[in-house]
């Protein structure tokens, strides 16, 4: 396993004890698609421009003006997922519960795609991966566009866009105000294969980027 940068994009809960693993995986968010995109345009085939003919005293021109607002996204309600102590087997689970805010078709509603990314490893930038600074262990995410994590989770893969998500759309459009409902989760696994031989405090940083569908 290789030496991996670690990201400090969030706060994190992290202890030593003894030569125990213990683990925990900090999550920065971003957010896509929240700035409006405000287009003047001054001249188009559809809106031509009207030329001021000469005058006497006057002349008077026209000008079409169009604006274009586009979708906004917010990602909210995220907490840091402490993996606690490794037992010696077995694998180590965590998973959060999250808001999505979108706005779009149906005023309350709209699709929706995730792209995750991890601290990466060589060869691989967006890897999944957790690091005590000269190790790496390698780690899966997943992402259920509902509440709670279950058998409807899809794995995700690093850099790789989850298309045609569709959160219960009525809290999509609430949910751009603040964390008023849950209405996504986000969960982590670490196979017992991965702690096998390690030791040590080992971080992460997950990122999720929200994009509008």
């Amino acid at each position: 396993m290789s030496a991996s940068r670690l990201h400090r994009n969030q706060n994190r809960t992290t202890a030593r004890v003894g030569n125990t693993l213990r683990l925990s995986l900090g999550r920065a968010l971003r957010y896509a698609g929240l700035s409006l995109t405000l287009c003047a345009l001054l001249s188009s085939p559809a809106h031509a421009a009207g030329q001021g003919p000469i005058g006497n005293t006057s002349s008077t021109g026209t000008v079409e003006v169009d604006l274009v607002l586009g979708f906004l996204t917010r990602i909210t309600g995220l907490d840091d997922l402490p993996l606690g102590v490794w037992s010696g087997t077995g694998n180590l689970t965590a998973n959060d519960n999250i808001c999505i805010g979108r706005t779009g078709q149906g005023f309350l509603s709209g699709a929706y795609r995730i792209r995750a990314s991890g601290d990466g490893e060589p060869g691989d930038p967006a890897a999944f991966t957790l690091s005590n600074g000269a190790q790496t262990l390698k780690y899966n995410a997943f992402f259920n566009d509902a509440a709670n994590a279950g058998p409807a989770r899809t794995q995700l893969t690093g850099g790789q866009t989850l298309v045609g998500q569709s959160s219960f759309g009525f809290l999509q459009f609430l949910n751009m105000f603040g964390c008023f409902g849950n209405n996504a989760n986000i969960s982590i696994e670490v196979l017992e294969s991965e702690l096998q031989g390690g030791t040590g405090t080992y971080t992460g940083t997950l990122t999720l980027l929200l994009l509008p569908e």
